[in-house]
């Protein structure tokens, strides 16, 4: 049984992923994690037990609040995705892109750390950070040709949870990334089916269904591998989504 927190909860696949999870019978507890309220999403299964969710408004976060901090400390497992997509960072200041995307992170890191010390659990807990593709973990590591800056950022975050699970894994921390290509909704439509047949060529492209289902298979049964590439994601997410149906 997992208690799962979702970081940046209101978002595109974090709305996906508070779907799925509320009709996942391995899934006991959701920790949404947002800036305000964070609802039960529209389309959610008929019979879901919507009573998993625990909406956890965190107004900065850069420290949260210690009622937040106490019911995370019995969480298993997380899925990050907060962040600032690629495309809204037009005419931000860069130091403000890369305080939602790192710092929020690292912050996420520390605090979840503090509050499994301070009730003294040491089982496994599972940190998936949301990333990209054709994201470098070295500074001079080649990168495409638009959003460099940012995609070097996503890359250097992928190693902070990487280096942050490793100082603490005599208290059960592991991390991944997964590095999902354009990620589609459900059905696609006519023009994202356009985009995702370019995208595909590119950097490949993945289902939203597909994609949250990997993402909450891994963080409940253990990282197949690290990084998740997108081919990986696809590949895992089909399989547990046939699993669902296929259950009684």
């Amino acid at each position: 049984m997992v208690k799962l927190i979702i970081g940046g909860a209101t978002g595109f696949v974090a709305t996906e992923i508070i779907r799925q999870s509320l009709s996942n019978p391995k899934i006991t507890t959701i920790y949404a994690l947002g800036r305000k309220p964070v609802a039960v999403p529209e389309g959610t299964a008929p019979g879901a037990d919507t009573s998993k969710l625990k909406s956890l408004v965190v107004k900065d976060f850069e420290k949260y609040p210690e009622d937040v901090k106490a019911q995370l400390a019995d969480a298993d497992g997380a899925i990050w995705a907060l962040a600032v997509l690629p495309q809204k960072t037009r005419g931000m200041p860069f130091e403000e892109v890369k305080k939602i995307n790192q710092t929020y992170t690292l912050k996420a890191l520390e605090q979840i750390e503090e509050a499994r010390a301070a009730k003294g659990q040491k089982g496994p807990f599972r940190f998936l950070y949301i990333s990209g593709p054709d994201t470098p973990r070295t500074p001079d590591g080649p990168t495409p040709p638009v959003f460099k800056e940012y995609i070097r950022l996503k890359g250097r975050i992928e190693v902070d949870c990487l280096e942050f699970a490793e100082k603490h894994k005599a208290s059960g921390w592991e991390a991944g990334a997964a590095k999902p290509g354009l990620v589609l909704p459900n059905p696609p439509g006519l023009l994202m089916t356009v985009v995702g047949a370019v995208a595909g060529l590119i950097a490949g492209k993945i289902g939203i269904r597909e994609v949250a289902a990997a993402m909450v298979d891994q963080v409940s049964n253990g990282f197949e591998k690290e990084p998740l590439e997108n081919v990986d994601l696809t590949r895992i997410g089909k399989k547990a989504l046939e699993a669902q149906q296929a259950a009684p």
